[in-house]
């Protein structure tokens, strides 16, 4: 892509003293790779250097960080691939089920399995099924859910399922708001907030949080 460079720089200047070079290929050869079928189908609106690493780099980046990921995990409504297949891209963890990459679009899953192949992705597969059916026959460490929807409608769609423990939410400044809203559902005490973790992006410091809960 024109920009590869760009966004090479952007990344090795933001992010060089934790990643290695490989890695940083990797991320580099994913986004070309979002781009050119960002072309046949819509995976994302944030394609400009800037946008795809403060926009998605950053919060797999994060979640790493956190420490409040727990594998194997089922990346809920997954889309383009993040953040798990991502996540797998950069971190390459290790074990024979590490993340199950799920949407319920039968193109965005082929998609993600066309990177697991790309990427030689150990552990990783892709569903082109909803996240409760998925749970309804496999078992997770973490249900990880980025810009899904409340977690009042995520618990509603998988709180049937035995198969999981841990819900983790990549949200923005208004999640006090919709928690909120959740602790005064019928839901309310099914989840409990079991750490967070704070970060901004960009020069304009957006909030972010990522939650970790626990239900009861």
């Amino acid at each position: 892509m024109s920009d590869s460079v760009e966004f090479r720089s952007l990344l090795e200047e933001n992010l060089g003293k934790e990643l290695r070079s490989d890695q940083i290929d990797r991320i580099v050869a994913f986004r070309e790779a979002v781009l050119v079928e960002n072309e046949i189908q819509n995976l994302t609106r944030l394609t400009t250097p800037k946008d795809f690493y403060e926009g998605h780099v950053l919060d797999v980046i994060h979640l790493e960080k956190s420490g409040l990921l727990e594998l194997p995990a089922l990346d809920l409504g997954a889309g383009m691939g993040v953040p798990g297949v991502l996540h797998a891209i950069i971190y390459a963890p290790v074990g024979k089920k590490t993340w199950i990459s799920c949407d319920s679009e039968g193109k965005k899953a082929d998609f993600s399995r066309r990177m697991i192949d790309q990427f030689h992705l150990s552990g990783v597969s892709a569903a082109p099924v909803r996240g409760e059916e998925v749970l309804g026959t496999q078992s997770v460490s973490s249900v990880i859910a980025r810009a899904v929807g409340p977690v009042g409608r995520i618990y509603g769609w998988i709180r049937t399922r035995s198969t999981w423990n841990t819900l983790v939410v990549l949200k923005g400044p208004k999640w006090e708001e919709e928690w909120a809203e959740f602790e005064k559902s019928p839901h309310r005490g099914r989840l409990l907030i079991d750490r967070t973790y704070d970060y901004t992006v960009g020069t304009e410091e957006k909030r972010r949080k990522i939650i970790r809960l626990r239900r009861k």
